[in-house]
């Protein structure tokens, strides 16, 4: 496996680093929505790799092998000796819900040979709690994915995701990876610390929460949270939601993406169903960031080769907590994987998917820093 990667910052590309590429397999292209969505940018890479699968998406962060970014594009460009990748698109607009969207981004990959599957999804459209349940429905336990939710900086306004020069909003894009000598890797690790009693959802609709124990959610949060429901927008960051939704023991966090203060409700980034176990939570940096290490060590635990491709999705609440120490998630995650020779990419996200430890089923998370870690066996 070879690698190249590259930097669009004050309208220039610059090369990262290069392995000695030829014919890359698929190029990832993270960045800002506005050089993403319509400017020329990216045709210096369908130039420079004019048969190449290219998955673009946008973002509230930028994370290449040397730093966090804002504003730029991080394209990276991997070529296997003896693995191959499939895609598939979708867009949401032509499906009834994201469910059934997920049902069909998967539906035709070759599943007797499938290792692993990526997906990246429009963050601001899709319900990813209900495209994650669609992409589960086909593959089931035994076929791992991760991937995230594109970003918007902290606007919420639209994200784009695209295959090759299809790059729309509601885009859904899935790559498939094949090969006996593919080797690939998972972490997904929090940080976050939970207080006060253990609650119950009592009134909810999809990703819309109402009511918890019977009292007005919104109500309660405010009452929790105190003089830091002043700026709810900003403070919603810092306290997010854990849950447990009764399919699993393992808690998923939940961030608020939007409050009603008319309706008096929350939206979430995923669902939040009926009868579900909440407990508020609150940061610590230092645990943050020690989060990010764990969850990259946890991602080359059985993986055999030094040279490696890590593909960090971080959310854009660890961002806004993390704030002037944001570039010291990207120096945690290098701590967690010192024995090998990693390249990263990756991005700030609206939502992180990828599978609990010990499982290989999927989940949507939020505040979580997800790693994908594969590499090729010699």
């Amino acid at each position: 496996m070879t690698i190249a990667q590259f930097l669009y910052k004050d309208n220039n590309w610059a090369e990262l680093q290069n392995q000695g590429i030829e014919q890359p397999n698929f190029v990832l292209c993270f960045g800002q929505r506005e050089l993403i969505e319509k400017g020329p940018q990216l045709d210096f890479i369908r130039s420079k790799y004019p048969d190449t699968t290219i998955l673009s998406a946008s973002t509230a962060g930028e994370i290449s092998n040397e730093s966090v970014e804002e504003g730029t594009i991080v394209a990276t460009a991997v070529q296997f000796k003896s693995s191959s990748v499939k895609t598939c698109s979708v867009n949401l607009k032509d499906f009834k819900n994201s469910y059934v969207a997920g049902l069909e981004l998967i539906k035709d990959f070759n599943k007797e040979q499938l290792k692993f599957v990526f997906v990246i999804s429009d963050g601001n459209l899709v319900n990813g709690s209900e495209l994650v349940e669609g992409i589960n429905e086909i593959l089931g336990k035994n076929i791992p994915v991760a991937g995230g939710l594109a970003g918007d900086s902290a606007n919420f306004n639209k994200t784009i995701v695209g295959l090759n020069d299809d790059l729309n909003e509601g885009n859904i894009v899935a790559m498939g990876f094949y090969g006996e000598k593919l080797q690939v890797g998972f972490g997904s690790k929090g940080g976050w610390g939970q207080f006060g009693p253990e609650r119950t959802i009592t009134k909810s609709h999809d990703n819309i929460l109402e009511e918890i124990d019977d009292r007005n959610a919104l109500d309660l949060y405010k009452l929790y949270l105190g003089d830091e429901a002043k700026d709810l927008k900003r403070s919603s960051f810092y306290f997010p939601l854990s849950i447990i939704d009764g399919q699993t023991d393992n808690a998923i966090v939940r961030t608020i993406l939007s409050i009603d203060e008319e309706k008096k409700t929350m939206t979430f980034a995923g669902n939040m169903p009926k009868g579900s176990k909440v407990r508020l939570m609150k940061s610590n940096t230092d645990n943050l960031l020690q989060a990010a290490t764990e969850a990259t060590a946890n991602s080359i635990e059985n993986l055999e080769e030094e040279n490696i491709l890590s593909i960090l999705i971080s959310c854009v609440g660890r961002k806004e907590v993390l704030n002037k120490r944001l570039e010291e998630e990207l120096e945690a995650a290098h701590e967690g994987i010192q024995n090998k020779k990693p390249t990263f990419t990756g991005f700030y996200s609206y939502g992180e998917i990828a599978p609990f430890e010990g499982f290989l089923k999927c989940q949507l998370h939020n505040q979580t820093m997800t790693v994908t870690t594969f590499t090729e066996k010699e």
